[in-house]
């Protein structure tokens, strides 16, 4: 694989990534509301929307950081994974209070912060069936050619 086809790749993981957490951000903004708001009701002001497109777009960029070194070591990609956390819940925060999307009290930023963490958990666990079914596919292909 050329430089071009790594960065397009690279790219096209990014905008993934942004999607998949844009898109649950917006469902649990709407379930929340369903259920923990007696009339269910959701308004939503453009700098609301423009903050959840940010914080999909610095997720997505920030991802980029596990393609700095290709054959990572348990120790690196821990550390990687650690970096790549603190940056999002950095960014929700900051927007969050920005946006006053929450009270600065201690159970509206549980509250808050156990949305992030289930929001990052999900996204992460999505990359990781979306890579598992990829290798899936190579290793069939592999064994169909061996087979001929």
């Amino acid at each position: 694989m050329n430089y071009s086809d790594n960065k397009n790749e690279l790219i096209s993981i990014m905008l993934n990534i942004c999607a998949r957490v844009v898109s649950l951000i917006f469902i649990f903004i709407t379930l929340f509301r369903k259920f923990f708001n007696p009339t269910g009701n959701l308004v939503m002001g453009i700098d609301d929307i423009w903050g959840v497109i940010f914080i999909g777009a610095v997720s997505g960029l920030a991802f980029g950081i596990f393609y700095i070194k290709k054959n990572l070591s348990n120790r690196w990609f821990w550390f990687l994974q650690i970096l790549y956390f603190s940056i999002l819940n950095a960014t929700v925060c900051a927007t969050g209070f920005y946006l006053n999307w929450f009270k600065k009290e201690l159970k509206s930023i549980l509250v808050m912060e156990a949305m992030f963490v289930l929001i990052y958990l999900l996204v992460t666990f999505c990359v990781y069936a979306f890579d598992f079914n990829e290798a899936k596919k190579i290793n069939e292909k592999l064994k169909a050619r061996k087979q001929r």
